[in-house]
């Protein structure tokens, strides 16, 4: 468990230990995958989880974009091999599921979602109130809210912890390809 006083403003540009610096590398498959949505390289941070092939799987995001405006998902997940397998336990409900288990591990969601916030702080070019938990659930109303498991796995892999990393690796049963799907681009598919 990551205690609240460990969270200290990243020095320089430098990030966090378990984060890497994005490479050009990583700006161009980004740019691929990415090529048929708008997206904005500006509010990338880092990489917060790269997968065996060296790929992002989790980019972490600053809390505002360019312009000033909010933007709530610090950890944002971009491989499509877990895009994918997200997608397809989301259509089998299982973010019902995800929710009731919250509802029994109330105490450390509540601390899981304080954490983020802090984080999330710890990152932000501005001295604002940062008080919405992860992906800007309002954890206070809503405290069993999942939102999508999406947001739910790139949390989990881009800071190392969950409180319920054990139902997420159940689900997913892997995190990686076999093949390095994102190394390829839309012709080699």
């Amino acid at each position: 468990m990551i205690a609240k006083d460990t969270f200290k403003e990243p020095a320089a540009d430098h990030p966090p230990a378990f984060w890497t610096p994005m490479s050009d590398g990583d700006i161009a498959i980004l740019r691929n995958r990415n090529s048929r949505r708008r997206f904005d390289l500006s509010i990338i941070y880092a990489v917060a989880a790269r997968c065996f092939y060296g790929f992002p799987q989790v980019l972490v995001c600053r809390p505002h974009r360019r312009g000033g405006t909010p933007f709530p998902t610090m950890f944002w997940l971009t491989c499509p091999f877990l895009d994918r397998k997200c997608g397809e336990l989301e259509s089998l409900r299982k973010i019902g599921e995800l929710e009731e288990l919250f509802m029994t591990r109330h105490t450390e969601v509540s601390i899981w979602h304080e954490r983020y916030a802090l984080l999330r702080k710890s990152i932000s070019a501005k001295e604002t109130d940062i008080s919405t938990g992860v992906g800007g659930i309002n954890w206070r109303d809503v405290p069993n809210a999942v939102k999508c498991l999406h947001l739910q796995v790139a949390t989990w892999l881009g800071w190392r912890y969950h409180p319920a990393e054990d139902w997420l690796k159940e689900q997913l049963e892997v995190t990686e390809c076999a093949c390095g799907i994102c190394g390829k681009t839309d012709d080699d598919q």
